[in-house]
């Protein structure tokens, strides 16, 4: 798999197809640089919405596509669509964060881009 990151390779939790559809109405892609931990998480639910227990203290933070990395993250990145109206402004004009819980907030073409130097089976449950 490639990545549009360089030195990285790309895992899709519900296959290449959902991750590459058209978005609803109001939806924009957002990125999140995170943990393998978090990364597992992703990939154990499928990646239909943001995960339970995400972030710090119901405060999940986000930047805009495309943004600068967010300091003191994890070296993977998750992009996937959110509806706009749900992005609260976070510190930065490109930083955004949603209010957890979203469990009822379906997310869109989740892609989750992960360093060579970490193996998929690391992330997927498979030794």
């Amino acid at each position: 798999m490639t990545s549009t990151i360089p030195g990285h390779y790309t895992l899709y939790p519900r296959g290449l197809g959902a991750s590459s559809g058209p978005l609803p109405q109001g939806h924009v892609m957002v990125s999140r640089w995170i943990s393998e931990a978090e990364a597992r998480l992703w990939m154990k639910g499928g990646a239909t919405h943001v995960p339970l227990g995400v972030g710090r203290g119901e405060h999940v933070s986000v930047a805009e596509f495309g943004a600068s990395r967010i300091a003191g993250t994890g070296p993977l990145r998750v992009d996937f669509s959110f509806p706009q109206a749900g992005l609260q402004q976070g510190g930065r004009s490109d930083w955004k964060f949603i209010i957890q819980p979203v469990a009822n907030v379906p997310i869109y073409n989740v892609a989750i881009h992960v360093p060579h130097s970490i193996q998929e089976s690391r992330l997927i449950g498979r030794r």
